[in-house]
């Protein structure tokens, strides 16, 4: 019988004799959200690494102390640790939510050293109703917007069709609105860029989302500069699509991209 929350929530360094994948997890989340996609290219030979995030896996009020630059920061450190240990030049990136506007702020910023992006549902935009609350609490006095208070409850939970994953999920089941805040600013730092990148993408979205509208998918995929942009839908899948019921085939669909563009950018540096 599982515990409610008891998932592991430890970052992972898988060491490989192959291409070096970073993964990344969302806003209020853990390492446990990668963690299938993470054991999975580590067994078909990847060097992976999925890194806890600055002010995750503790509580609201600690994540809310955070900046997004902070979150940038932490996935900097891996994204280099990534490089030096495995001896790649590249490393391809899979970011789920948050992690992939930082895999994609990655891209920007390390263009010839970022070999491929998988994007699970990236938050370029929140629900209308969300945007519309955030508007309002932003023009609140800044000792109610960084008290312990300004938290809000995760509806219906973790957003994941798989019940037995929700309550097995140990992410926090409240978020504090400060990180909100700073999350929306990345997104916006992110969209501002989306022109200078052409790195290889894969999107990934499951069509019973209810946190991030697929909507946003559709952007990136209209925005980005790449030759290369493929999608997956999934059905039957949440916002949570890397640990959902269709894992397998996401899985799946993440390692042969990978592997693919990873092959295609060596073929054209063979003379």
């Amino acid at each position: 019988m599982q515990v409610p929350g008891s998932g592991d929530k430890s970052p992972l360094f898988l060491p490989g004799s192959g291409p070096a994948v970073l993964c990344m997890h969302g806003f209020s989340g853990t390492p446990y959200e990668t963690a299938p996609l993470a054991h999975f290219l580590a067994a078909a030979g990847f060097f992976v690494s999925s890194p806890l995030l600055a002010g995750h896996g503790e509580t609201a009020v600690v994540l809310g102390k955070t900046r997004w630059q902070d979150w940038l920061d932490g996935a900097e450190a891996a994204f280099e640790r990534l490089r030096a240990e495995s001896g790649q030049p590249a490393v391809a990136i899979a970011g789920f939510s948050m992690g992939g506007l930082l895999a994609l702020r990655l891209a920007r910023r390390h263009p010839r050293a970022s070999s491929a992006l998988a994007l699970m549902a990236p938050p370029l935009q929140l629900p209308r109703r969300d945007e519309v609350f955030m508007r309002v609490w932003r023009r609140l006095p800044s000792f109610v917007r960084r008290s312990r208070f300004a938290v809000v409850k995760k509806r219906g939970g973790s957003d994941v069709s798989d019940s037995a994953i929700r309550a097995e999920n140990p992410a926090l089941d409240e978020m504090p609105l400060a990180g909100v805040a700073e999350l929306m600013e990345l997104a916006r730092v992110v969209r501002d860029d989306l022109g200078a990148i052409a790195t290889p993408t894969l999107l990934v979205h499951g069509e019973r989302d209810r946190t991030v509208p697929i909507e946003s998918s559709f952007e990136l995929a209209g925005r980005l500069t790449s030759s290369v942009v493929e999608r997956l839908q999934l059905p039957r899948s949440g916002h949570l699509v890397g640990v959902d019921i269709e894992q397998a085939t996401f899985c799946a669909t993440v390692e042969d991209f990978f592997t693919r563009q990873i092959q295609a950018a060596a073929d054209e540096r063979i003379p």
